[in-house]
């Protein structure tokens, strides 16, 4: 089968080994992939299966119109790469989250009356521009920085600098990890968290179950923070990072990933 690894090129590059790695399992499974770089379009050939690695809604739902199987679906792509709409979504199906404002940079800027909060970028990832705000003229250059995207604002969790990714393959939790931070309120990894490998709680698993049943996942992470003694949904990442499960698991989620691939291609 022939598939396509869809990236943009800023990311290709950044994820060249990663890339490697689908190439070199896929050949075990006899998949032949292509990088395909959806900045300028997409090729009017037409492969087997298409693996989005880019934080793009409209490239996947091109694919499917096209009738092309994509991983993951768009209704995943169209949700979880935009924070606002997670929460929203997330809300309307009774699923915890930390309350939050959203707004669009030609908007009139939400009053804050207490301080500290935290406002980030809605299709931001790994932290970027997610800023800790103490006042107004704080408030102002973080949302400078974040021009000219869509921004929300949450006050800070009642448990700072701890948090919990876990990874889903399938709709199924297969491992979780938890990242600690470094002298910093947020704990991601790309900025020097600490990690270690996690087992989900009865609570964590029942919220991770719930957040499941609401969407139908290829691969993916759900991250969970800790706010007033109780788990809530912080992201989901559509298109995951696994560097941090590869650092604490003994399991290859690529070969994984395209195995379960195979065998839903196959149905």
């Amino acid at each position: 089968m022939k598939g396509w690894l869809v990236y943009e090129e800023s990311g290709a590059k950044r994820n060249q080994s990663y890339i490697d790695m689908h190439i070199e399992r896929g050949k075990q499974l006899e998949l032949e992939f292509s990088l395909i770089l959806c900045d300028g379009g997409l090729p009017e050939s037409r492969p087997d299966f298409a693996i989005v690695r880019a934080m793009r809604p409209d490239v996947t739902r091109k694919l499917e119109m096209r009738g092309i199987p994509v991983f993951n679906n768009s209704h995943v792509s169209e949700i979880c790469n935009n924070k606002a709409r997670t929460y929203e979504y997330l809300h309307a199906n009774n699923i915890p989250v930390i309350p939050w404002i959203s707004a669009k940079q030609n908007d009139t800027p939400p009053d804050i009356t207490s301080y500290p909060m935290v406002i980030k970028p809605c299709c931001g990832h790994g932290g970027q521009n997610v800023t800790l705000i103490h006042n107004d003229g704080e408030y102002a250059a973080a949302r400078a920085a974040i021009s000219p995207d869509e921004y929300v604002i949450q006050p800070l969790a009642t448990e700072l600098g701890r948090d919990m990714r876990v990874y889903i393959l399938g709709n199924k939790p297969v491992a979780a990890v938890q990242r600690i931070a470094n002298g910093d309120f947020r704990s991601n990894f790309s900025l020097g968290g600490r990690v270690e490998a996690k087992t989900l709680t009865t609570k964590e698993a029942q919220l991770i179950e719930r957040v499941c049943k609401i969407f139908d996942f290829d691969y993916c992470g759900i991250d969970i923070m800790y706010h007033k003694g109780e788990p809530v949904i912080n992201e989901i990442e559509d298109v995951v990072g696994s560097r941090m499960l590869y650092a604490t698991h003994d399991i290859d989620i690529v070969e994984m990933y395209l195995e379960y691939i195979v065998k839903k291609l196959n149905k």
